[in-house]
């Protein structure tokens, strides 16, 4: 049983190293589809996404402390293994246009497997308390990322909605979701403060660009 737990353990760090140099070559500057994207008003300044070094960082931190030990089981490797493929996938969907059924998909794979994924390691988290920051703030970025997602299909590709009225759904979202889950946490039954975090950093972020208009 360790042995398997330990040629998990090695698989997920290949596909995790892969799909960061993955990330990095496709996510390369393309000012035609930053040019895109920004149209939609809630799509984040660019330095938000500097986001993602702080969450590899949690991730190669969680690698190392998670090492030998029971973590890397069967369900938790794949869990792992398809929130990188729906992260690299919807990367790539994105910025080669694709279509937007395939990136939607991949960017659901992602958020939905990282949801499992936390839920399936909170009973690492009083042993590896790294675990649990790492991949609620995953969780957290993942939704956003949904929401942008969505609305620049929506709004720039599909021009179905327009962006003030997907600015005012997204408006309403953003201030939903960190609240339901501060209410869970003062009430005792659940603790995710930590998936708020990405978004109090995307709300400095657009009052920021609001005080710079």
């Amino acid at each position: 049983m360790a042995n398997n737990h330990t040629f998990n353990f090695w698989i997920a760090l290949v596909v995790f190293v892969t799909h960061i140099i993955a990330n990095l070559i496709v996510t390369k500057p393309n000012p035609e589809l930053f040019t895109r994207l920004e149209k939609l008003t809630l799509f984040p300044p660019g330095w938000v996404f500097l986001i993602w070094f702080v969450i590899w960082t949690l991730q190669s931190i969680s690698f190392y402390r998670t090492y030998g030990s029971a973590f890397w089981d069967n369900s938790i490797t794949l869990l792992f293994i398809l929130v990188c493929i729906g992260n690299i996938g919807s990367q790539y969907a994105g910025a080669t246009n694709l279509g937007w059924l395939i990136y939607i998909s991949l960017i659901i794979c992602m958020l939905v497997s990282a949801i499992v994924f936390m839920e399936r390691t909170t009973l690492f988290y009083s042993t590896f308390p790294i675990v649990k920051w790492a991949a609620q703030i995953y969780v957290g970025w993942a939704s956003l990322a949904f929401l942008v997602g969505t609305g620049v299909i929506l709004v720039t590709d599909q021009k179905l909605v327009s962006d003030k009225s997907y600015t005012i759904i997204g408006s309403i979202i953003l201030a939903l979701v960190p609240l339901v889950i501060w209410t869970l946490w003062f009430k005792h039954k659940a603790d995710y403060r930590i998936v708020t975090v990405p978004y109090f950093v995307l709300y400095v972020a657009f009052a920021i660009r609001v005080i710079l208009r």
